[in-house]
């Protein structure tokens, strides 16, 4: 069983690298569900279960930014917790999510299979797949790293939903201990130390589910899917051209159109897909500090937008305003009045980070 970790403000306050504490102790019982529900659909969808007060929630949410990779600690009470297709092909989250459980369990359904990940315990989920959860009460260390980081060093980097490290194996082990000494020694660390720290966990992390077995049964849907991320790769890599569309995609992935349409249906249509990531490609670099000197047309017209109109009212529809709506409350003066921004809290700056890491 991993030891019990210390939390402290003032671990945040004084770190090194960028760090984020977000936590419900300061609201009333009545808010405290409602302000964790806001602030963790960023990536997922969650509920109470039936039997549960909203009164008796609490959450808190420690994270540190190592490069491109999250590490955090995560404590909360019970609840479901889900990610459909639908929302992960819109939201453009392309991660893997390792969490090792310090307390508390996870019940998983996946491809007709329960299971239970228990205390102890690391499991992957990836975050262009489905998930279907339900969480006891639990404490746990949570690893949020892209696919581009990490995929490269595994050898099926599309089968570990669900995977679990054995805990009594010399890499599970490691892999738990190295964890639970980063999270420790993470406000001491500068920020070079912890690039290195963070390529080491990327080979520890690799070392690990590279060793983890993949159930045969599952073997078709994997094969699905596995086509489903080659395409989708394949049109975040065209965006920027205007002629993209489900005829080019097809026939620059060797798959009929009949075939493409299929393996898109689930999340709306290939052409619905194409548009979707356009706009929140378009929305980031609104949002974006970086981006301000840009004209929005010029934003538009870089991710595949050829008529600023019709990209105005996409957008508007979209995302229920106008660009320069958009543009105009990501400013810093705007930040502070931004809906849900309750500085009780805390500073919710790991949902950027979330965001951000796409």
């Amino acid at each position: 069983m991993p030891k019990r970790l210390n939390t402290d403000p003032e671990r945040v306050a004084q770190a090194k690298l960028p760090a984020s504490l977000f936590h419900t102790s300061a609201l009333p019982a009545a808010e405290r569900f409602s302000a964790w529900r806001e602030s963790i659909s960023v990536m997922m969808d969650v509920r109470l279960p039936q039997t549960a007060a909203s009164h008796d929630f609490n959450a808190r949410v420690e994270s540190y930014l190592f490069d491109d990779i999250m590490l955090a600690r995560c404590a909360a009470g019970a609840q479901k917790f889900d990610r459909s297709s639908i929302k992960f092909a819109r939201d453009s989250i392309d991660h893997y999510m390792i969490q090792l459980f310090i307390s508390g369990h996870v019940d998983m359904t996946h491809r007709r299979r329960d299971f239970r990940c228990k205390a102890g315990t690391v499991i992957c989920f990836d975050l262009t797949d489905v998930m279907d959860t339900f969480n006891s009460d639990f404490d746990l260390l949570s690893v949020i790293v892209p696919r581009r980081r990490l995929a490269p060093l595994l050898t099926d980097p599309d089968t570990l939903q669900g995977v679990m490290v054995d805990p009594e194996s010399g890499t599970g082990t490691l892999l738990t201990n190295y964890l639970l000494t980063l999270f420790s020694a993470a406000p001491r660390l500068t920020p070079e130390e912890a690039s290195i720290a963070g390529r080491s966990l990327l080979d520890m992390l690799a070392m690990a589910f590279n060793r983890a077995a993949v159930a045969a049964g599952d073997v078709p849907e994997i094969a699905q899917h596995a086509e489903f991320m080659r395409v989708q790769s394949f049109i975040k890599e065209h965006l920027h051209e205007p002629g993209l569309d489900p005829e080019t995609v097809a026939e620059n992935v060797g798959m009929s159109r009949a075939q493409l349409y299929r393996l898109f249906a689930p999340v709306g249509g290939v052409a619905e897909y194409i548009r979707e990531q356009r706009l929140r490609r378009c929305l980031a670099d609104l949002l974006s500090v970086k981006q301000m000197h840009r004209q929005i047309a010029e934003i538009a017209y870089s991710w595949g937008f050829a008529d600023p109109t019709y990209f105005a009212k996409a957008f508007k529809a979209r995302f229920g305003r106008t660009p320069s709506e958009a543009r105009e409350a990501a400013s810093p003066q705007a930040r502070p009045d931004r809906v849900g921004l309750d500085a009780r809290v805390g500073d919710r700056l790991y949902e950027e980070w979330l965001s951000g890491l796409a």
